[in-house]
């Protein structure tokens, strides 16, 4: 008999552990123990083991590959950093350089001991203060005074003009979630020296302007007048570019008038020599008031011209001042425009048809309503029927409600999409020079649908005619003051 040892797995999956021991004189003692859960706990520890040695490996592995990942931002970033055209610097929550770039040394001219991450920002405070950068005083009073702002960590952004190269850097600093500071330096002097070129550049230009005007000061102070009256009745942006053309427009009347009457003036001064001498003759008189004639002929029409404009551009304005509200019968506004119209009319073989019926009441601005209707059938007239022998504008409304519709169709010649889209804008003409002004259809809009409160729509096809819609209250609600 021989001693032994060993397991034996059962059918119903029990373990059972035999174990032989020879006794002396012969024989054998066997037991048999039930190892079943010793054995099932040594197989989940080993299991447990494998599993955590697994995850270990896994976990490892990830925490490699973020490491690498972090390696490569990190290296990216340090990239980027370095190659910006500005100076940057991380400043971490114990106010030391975590971060920077070539820039930030060479802008702020720092040795390169101090432009280096592992630098305490209060070394580099240290020798700004020393060398000036911060103003007179203690420079350890004034870094330390550095520092207790920088712990604050607050958002900031400020030029700074350094002493030594009068170069202007715009600094700017946010703080970042971790408690530190992420700060750029750029270099603005350029920038700087151009505000001041072109602010010098305006104020010689501005010399040269006064100078100019000086002769045309009181035109010019009419115009002002015109814009504060504009800017008091809270009129449309597109009055801003009203008065930049109702100025360039004035400069060619008010140049003739000033060139015809220095000429003028000339003229008598050598006039007044040759009587002056007594070498006058009867044709240099002949000459000399011809030549007058025709300077007063220019300035005259000149100044008509001039008068026109300031006088059109105070009705774009709107003056309600002059305003009068009352209760009025539309038709008899109507026919007493047609009235007013009908010397004008009269030369051209067109007619209006005026088809408003009697007893569509409005408590509203009559002078408005007259001056629209004025400017619309006049507007057609001058540009409508170029090439129609007869042409017509009907003329109809009704009462729509608290509301007066009134439409203007002509069978005229129409107009572009182009041409419809500025057609509201001051001084867009295509009889510019030939009778038309450009502000007929800006005083249109601007008394619609400012004094009376209302609106106005235009459609226009070529070769189709053109269709205006006035849409007004019956009762308007604006008080001109």
């Amino acid at each position: 008999f021989l001693a032994h040892r060993f397991e034996r797995v059962r059918p119903d999956g029990s373990i059972i552990e035999v174990s032989g021991t020879p006794l002396a004189h012969g024989g054998m003692v066997t037991t048999y123990t039930d190892v079943t859960v010793p054995r099932q706990r040594e197989k989940a520890l080993r299991d447990l083991s494998a599993e955590l040695e697994n995850r270990v490996q896994q976990r490892t592995a990830e925490l490699e590959r973020r490491e690498a990942q972090l390696a490569s931002k990190a290296a990216l970033l340090q990239l980027v950093v370095s190659n910006v055209n500005q100076g940057i610097s991380f400043i971490n929550a114990d106010l030391v350089i975590d971060l920077c770039n070539g820039k930030f040394g060479e802008l702020l001219e720092l040795p390169p001991e101090l432009s280096r991450p592992g630098v305490p920002l209060l070394d580099v405070f240290r020798f700004n203060a020393k060398r000036g950068e911060y103003g007179p005083g203690d420079p350890e009073t004034l870094a330390q005074m550095r520092i207790a702002i920088a712990r604050q960590r607050l958002p900031h952004q400020f030029e700074r003009t350094r002493p030594s190269d009068g170069k202007t850097l715009e600094i700017t600093g946010r703080p970042t979630p971790d408690g530190g500071m992420v700060t750029t330096y750029l270099d603005i002097s350029e920038r700087k020296d151009a505000e001041k070129r072109i602010l010098k550049l305006n104020e010689t230009l501005e010399e040269r302007v006064a100078e100019r005007s000086e002769q045309l000061q009181q035109a010019t102070q009419t115009l002002h007048a015109s814009q504060d009256a504009l800017a008091r009745s809270a009129a449309k942006a597109t009055l801003s570019t009203l008065v930049a053309s109702v100025t360039h427009e004035l400069n060619t009347p008010l140049g003739n008038s000033l060139i015809a009457a220095s000429t003028c003036a000339d003229l008598a001064k050598r006039f007044s020599v040759l009587v002056g001498s007594g070498q006058l003759k009867k044709t240099d008189l002949a000459v000399f008031m011809d030549q007058m004639l025709q300077g007063s002929d220019l300035m005259e029409r000149s100044l008509h011209r001039a008068v026109d404009l300031v006088k059109n551009f105070k009705q774009v304005a709107a003056d309600q001042a002059s305003e009068q509200r009352r209760s009025f019968d539309l038709k008899e506004v109507g026919e007493e425009v047609l009235n007013v119209l009908s010397p004008s009319l009269k030369r051209y073989p067109h007619r209006v048809e005026l088809d408003i019926p009697k007893g569509i009441l409005l408590d509203s601005y009559p002078g408005a309503l007259g001056q629209v209707l004025i400017n619309l059938i006049n507007n057609a007239y001058l540009h409508a029927f170029e090439g129609r022998d007869v042409g017509v504008v009907h003329i109809n409304a009704a009462l729509e409600g608290e509301w007066v519709s009134v439409h203007l169709q002509d069978n005229g010649v129409g107009m572009s999409q182009a041409h419809l889209e500025q057609l509201f804008q001051p001084f867009f003409s295509t009889k510019i020079g030939r009778g038309g002004t450009g502000l007929g259809m800006t005083i249109v809009e601007n008394l619609v649908s400012g004094t009376l409160g209302g609106s106005v729509r235009v459609t226009s096809e070529l070769g189709a005619g053109t269709h205006i819609a006035l849409r007004i209250p019956a009762r308007v609600s604006t008080v001109l003051l």
